[in-house]
């Protein structure tokens, strides 16, 4: 779907005319940008920890010799990469960017998200081609992410088509999406307001199943055993020596004094090794406790990505109402997929079968899956920029959008207050 789209945009424009006409028109008014931003990161103190050793310095856990070590922190700056190609035609509310209006009441565009919301809006501000590549890398207290988004949007007098990307992986989010809808647009007073409906037609993951549903083995039969045949691991049992021969020959059962309650076996467990021969675990208990359920996880998201993108068709609808004058500006939006297609196994209408399933308490091996079928769930997307001049020097503006999909939420909002002082008089 990315490349399909970006090869779109590339090419759009080369229908019906040259080379040339291309360039001079599809890409007229467009921006290209890059940008890096780069801050010291949160500071750490350098950690000590004692270390036993033998008398060779090597590590020990027996010895009764102790050395102080020092871990050094290694410190990475936090950074922002940003690159893009954007073509949105800019609403009035919004300030001139661009080289040509830098330094005489615009700003560079920088594309450190600082960005307008409203290029999540649905309708634009012109008739005609729109679009957008964004790419962005960051890193905030030693994580790292990356996020993508690509769309080609066109309005006309009755119709609008967008075709979108995006792939947003802090919020672990990832979805092609295009629309085709028919609108209705009403024209007031220095604004808009637009209704439109039609069909969307989006692919993701699979999202919203439980690894009870998408592979049984690792819970109908012994973890270990599971464990040792999927991650590579492997378990070596160890003995205790009870009559002193040097030889390990068992371990014996401990119990509380005070109940009487069993505890456990001392002197008998199992040490656990990494596929390289590492030691991970000197028990079942801490592998099962610290370790299991994070190589669990990261095998199920393998069991997730081996299943590639599902397809789903929904009814699309949308209202869009932009109103501005000089001392306030509205423009608000929102999209609404209430019915919805499922054409693929594990599209999301049997992860919302199989939900019920679960709160009906039934055992997820009956669950049975529709290869196609219909469901209805709301996902939807809204956002919205106001502003209000309350005074020359006195303003207040709210702006963000909120998109949930798949019950996978994302949002970003900003509430502002502003006030320039103009002077003091005596």
């Amino acid at each position: 779907m990315r490349k399909l789209l970006i090869g779109i945009l590339l090419s759009t424009s080369l229908f019906g005319q040259g080379l040339e006409g291309a360039f001079s028109n599809f890409f007229k008014y467009s921006t290209v940008y890059a940008g890096f931003n780069l801050t010291s990161p949160k500071w750490e103190d350098d950690r000590y920890k004692l270390v036993p050793v033998d008398e060779d310095g090597n590590p020990s856990w027996g010895s009764t010799t102790v050395i102080v070590k020092k871990e050094e922190m290694d410190l990475k700056p936090d950074f922002d990469i940003s690159f893009g190609l954007r073509k949105i035609a800019r609403f009035n509310y919004e300030p001139k960017r661009g080289v040509k209006n830098a330094g005489v009441g615009g700003d560079w565009y920088k594309g450190n998200g600082e960005a307008s919301p409203n290029e999540a809006a649905t309708i634009g501000k012109v008739k005609g081609f729109e679009y957008l590549i964004k790419y962005s890398e960051n890193r905030r207290w030693e994580e790292q992410f990356k996020s993508q988004e690509y769309f080609l949007r066109y309005l006309g007098d009755w119709v609008i088509l967008k075709l979108k990307y995006s792939d947003m992986e802090m919020e672990d989010l990832r979805y092609g999406q295009g629309d085709l809808r028919l609108r209705k647009e009403f024209t007031t007073e220095n604004g808009s307001f637009n209704v439109s409906v039609g069909v969307g037609a989006r692919t993701h993951p699979a999202y919203g199943f439980a690894p009870t549903v998408i592979d049984s083995s690792w819970y109908t039969s012994a973890w270990w055993e599971f464990a040792a045949d999927e991650f590579g691991v492997d378990d070596r049992g160890y003995l205790g020596d009870t009559d002193g021969d040097g030889v390990g020959d068992g371990g014996m059962a401990i119990y509380d004094i005070g109940t009487g309650e069993y505890i456990g076996y001392v002197g008998w467990d199992y040490r656990w090794f990494d596929e390289d021969g590492n030691i991970m675990a000197m028990s079942d208990r801490e592998f099962y406790q610290y370790h299991f359920p994070r190589l669990l996880e990261n095998w199920f998201d393998k069991q997730l990505k081996g299943l590639g993108n599902q397809r789903e068709l929904s009814v699309s609808l949308g209202l869009d109402w932009y109103q501005y004058t000089e001392n306030f500006w509205i423009h608000a939006w929102g999209s609404l997929y209430p019915y919805h297609y499922g054409m693929d196994k594990y599209s999301y209408h049997n992860a919302i079968a199989f939900k019920e399933h679960e709160e009906d308490e039934k055992e997820p091996e009956t669950f049975e899956f529709l290869d196609k079928g219909t469901e209805i769930w709301m996902d939807y997307d809204f956002g919205a920029v106001i502003g209000f001049k309350l005074q020359e020097n006195l303003g207040f503006y709210v702006e963000g959008k909120y998109l949930d999909y798949w019950d996978r939420p994302a949002f970003d909002i900003k509430v502002g207050l502003n006030y320039q002082f103009v002077g003091f008089g005596m």
